[in-house]
């Protein structure tokens, strides 16, 4: 075997290797992923605590399970992050016709002092008339934001007024009540639609 031939059999060797130790890489993070971050945050059926809602009834957290459903926090006074993330998951939706009205969206307030029924009904009918809005006794939000590990504080302003530290995130899930994903403020549109298509079962 000449010296370029044993060269040439080492080069491919490696790339095979590379290829191999990649393919090892992606199905230990997909599997990663699937298996162990969902578990990280609870089941819907296992959120057993009731809210007032924008629908004019007490919803049970848990008794989402059944639907499709995306989960965020926010507050009205929100100037940038609660209003773009809830038209962006309308937009999206709206996209997929009859398909995306199965998605339940669903905003939960962070800030229950402020944010009254008729004002979250006010604020998000103007963007989404089909998403629910949460809102009540702030020792029960806390509670809530507890099991979702949801990070929210109020933050004094110059002027005496206040606004609201919060997590950005979008809780996507699916009918079983298992969580299916999460969409990250900021994340790419194209990243985040893919991740909507899925939990409402709809192959890119």
């Amino acid at each position: 075997m000449s010296p370029q031939q044993r060269k040439i059999i080492s080069i491919s060797a490696g790339i095979a290797a590379f290829l191999v130790a990649a393919l090892l890489i992606g199905f230990w993070s997909d599997y990663f992923a699937r298996r162990v971050t969902p578990d990280i945050f609870p089941r819907l059926s296992s959120v057993d605590y009731s809210l007032p809602a924008t629908t004019g009834e007490d919803i049970r957290i848990k008794d989402l399970t059944g639907q499709p459903v995306a989960i965020f926090f926010g507050f009205t006074h929100c100037p940038e992050v609660c209003p773009v993330t809830l038209y962006t998951l309308t937009e999206m939706t709206a996209s997929l016709g009859d398909k995306g009205k199965d998605l339940q969206i669903v905003f939960v307030t962070v800030d229950p002092e402020r944010d009254s029924i008729p004002q979250l009904r006010s604020y998000i009918g103007a963007i989404n008339e089909s998403a629910i809005g949460l809102s009540g006794d702030p020792a029960i939000h806390k509670d809530v934001e507890k099991a979702f590990r949801v990070y929210a504080q109020k933050t004094p302003l110059d002027d005496g007024d206040y606004t609201m530290d919060h997590t950005a995130t979008v809780y996507l899930y699916a009918p079983d009540g298992r969580l299916s994903g999460t969409i990250a403020w900021g994340e790419p549109y194209d990243f985040a639609f893919a991740k909507v298509k899925s939990v409402l079962g709809i192959k890119s």
